[in-house]
């Protein structure tokens, strides 16, 4: 059994990006991109899982070209744009904000 969920680590990290900003006066921080991984991530769960300071999700079994797609929108915002939330294709995963 893990020490803290998924939910919480991710609290966690962002928290130490909010406190490692308010210390560095250069602007330069980037967000890491954390994605919720799980079978039983539901759709109408979505707020919860943004509010903790998810990115996106992927839903197992692990589709690994979708994968790939999420991962490629970390640096190429078309890639993103074609991966973001559209209601009623919530099995497919992808990130919650453009």
């Amino acid at each position: 059994m893990p020490i803290v969920d998924g939910s919480s680590a991710t609290k966690t990290i962002r928290q130490y990006e909010s406190q490692a900003a308010d210390q560095s006066s250069i602007l330069t921080r980037k967000r890491i991109p954390v994605f919720a991984v799980s079978a039983s991530l539901v759709e109408r769960d979505r707020q919860s899982y943004i509010d903790s300071g998810f990115d996106g999700w992927i839903m197992k079994p692990i589709n690994f070209q979708r994968v790939h797609a999420l991962m490629d929108g970390v640096s190429n915002f078309e890639a993103r744009n074609d991966c973001v939330y559209q209601p009623g294709m919530w099995e497919q995963g992808g990130w919650f904000e453009r």
